[in-house]
């Protein structure tokens, strides 16, 4: 009925509870310092007497929160849940803060590194604004560069074309002159030098060959008459399966069938007849 009548004391994390344990045992060393102080000499030894002093007040003041555990709950967590942190926080190692004495080497070296960020921050955005500009100007440069070269080398190719064209015109329209032959031939040697790598760099022309059979085949595909050799060829084609050829009378009034000169019907003839000669034989 007792129990029921008094709420728990509820705390929030645990290092509020480790908090009060902190302070309490941070008083009793202070009460210690001013019932028992220090040897003010750093060579003497640890008072036997002091020392035992305060083992007995840490074990009293481990007990008391030790007992005060059971009547605290910690976000929702009391002392028999397994996940509650104490006592077993009391007796973990306290973190302990060290500090180390002013170097004033390293803090001039944590200043210069730290310029040195700032200039590096610096000439980053620096680039950020100028890179851009000079990377589209040196493309474009180099893109009007080259265009110009193509469009240069298009003219010469052009000029070398029009050069061998005036030159094969020329030679052939002229009249060979015994006189002309051996200046020509002293200008031969003078005009590769000159005209050589114009040449050379000339397109090339093509020419596409199409072999057409024989000269009267040839002459077929280019009069257009090679379309009657295939009507030919598809009308024969048609009396040799029997079919009626349109526009052609010679089977109708030879034999007054479609059939009449179809291979098949000349075969299936030729058979019976066979037969008829050895029935006749055997008889």
């Amino acid at each position: 009925m007792g129990e029921s009548m008094h709420r728990k004391i509820e705390l929030q994390a645990p290092a509020d509870f480790t908090y009060l344990y902190g302070n309490t045992v941070a008083l009793s060393r202070q009460k210690l310092d001013l019932h028992l102080p220090p040897s003010a000499n750093p060579e003497d030894g640890p008072d036997p007497m002091r020392e035992r002093v305060r083992e007995l007040v840490d074990e009293y003041i481990l007990r008391t929160f030790t007992s005060a555990s059971s009547s605290i709950s910690i976000n929702g967590l009391d002392s028999s849940s397994p996940q509650f942190p104490f006592p077993a926080a009391f007796t973990a190692p306290a973190e302990t803060v060290e500090y180390e004495p002013y170097d004033g080497h390293l803090a001039s070296r944590v200043t210069s590194l730290y310029a040195q960020l700032e200039s590096l921050t610096t000439t980053v955005a620096q680039l950020r604004r100028d890179a851009p500009r000079r990377a589209a100007e040196t493309y474009a440069a180099e893109l009007k560069k080259v265009i110009e070269e193509d469009e240069h080398d298009d003219l010469e190719d052009e000029e070398s074309l029009e050069s061998g064209e005036d030159h094969e015109r020329q030679t052939t329209e002229d009249v060979d002159m015994p006189d002309a032959d051996q200046g020509q031939k002293d200008n031969a040697s003078d005009s590769p030098s000159t005209n050589g790598p114009r040449r050379r760099s000339a397109k090339t022309k093509w020419d596409l060959h199409v072999p057409l059979g024989t000269d009267h085949e040839a002459e077929l595909w280019r009069t257009g008459e090679v379309a009657e050799v295939y009507e030919d060829t598809l009308r024969t084609l048609l009396r040799l399966q029997g079919e009626a050829v349109p526009g052609d009378e010679t089977n109708a009034t030879t034999d007054g069938a479609a059939d009449g000169n179809a291979v098949a019907s000349t075969v299936g003839k030729a058979e019976r007849a066979s037969q008829a000669v050895e029935v006749v034989e055997k008889k």
